[in-house]
């Protein structure tokens, strides 16, 4: 065999070689002890226990970081509270997972304790002691109300985070009450982010100019209505 002969086999051994790494290699690694999962992070878990996403994650004691992520999506995915995951390899042994989670916007009460609610009005399973959330409450399960509240936490949290309750004014109407500490806000059914501002706008004022309020009356169209004592 002559020299040029050697240096066009051992050419085509590194072609294969590279092909068996791009194409072939995350199911040979998948096997190999220096790449078994040794940590796993978490980014984004602001509501739910870890252990239940790691748990939902359903790794086994022989995982690794080349196994199918795909699979551990969707079993991620299906962890009550969560709304997307991307798992990402970083070698040689840690795992990290990405999570989108329901956002919750109220407690109401449960058979044992407060329950959180997302703005379709499905429970979730976020603990309030061990989260820390902090909510308006809901005395009785009420979509509209549910509504209303996600529509003002994602326009303006300042103004979610003031609000203490949400009731309708009577069993039936469309008329409701967000309950603030020492004042509260009339709202004429679920407010468009428009509204939402436009009442923002006229609380952000009265602040700068030290005027006391009790009640705001965003109930007609185009009009915030401030009042010094409650109707």
């Amino acid at each position: 065999m002559t020299a040029r002969s050697r240096i066009m086999l051992a050419g085509a051994g590194a072609v294969l070689a590279l092909a068996t790494i791009v194409w072939g290699g995350p199911v040979l690694l998948r096997h190999a002890a220096f790449f078994r999962v040794r940590q796993v992070e978490l980014i984004g878990v602001k509501y739910l226990p870890p252990s239940a996403v790691l748990a939902g994650l359903g790794l086994s004691p022989t995982a690794n970081v080349f196994d199918n992520v795909g699979a551990l999506e969707r079993r991620t995915e299906g962890v009550a509270g969560v709304v997307s995951a991307r798992v990402e390899r970083r070698l040689p042994g840690t795992l990290r997972v990405t999570l989108v989670e329901q956002v919750p916007v109220a407690f109401t009460p449960g058979p044992n304790r407060l329950v959180a609610m997302d703005g379709d009005g499905r429970s979730l399973p976020y603990d309030p002691a061990a989260s820390g959330l902090d909510l308006p409450i809901v005395a009785r399960a009420d979509s509209l109300l549910f509504r209303t509240l996600a529509v003002v936490r994602s326009t303006d949290s300042t103004l979610f985070r003031d609000v203490d309750g949400a009731r309708r004014v009577s069993p039936g109407s469309t008329q409701l009450v967000l309950e603030m500490t020492g004042r509260r806000l009339l709202l004429d059914g679920v407010p468009a982010p428009e509204d939402v501002r436009a009442v923002s706008a006229v609380r952000r004022h009265l602040a700068q100019t030290g005027r006391p309020y009790r009640e705001l009356d965003a109930r007609y169209e185009g009009w915030v209505v401030v009042r010094r004592s409650v109707m």
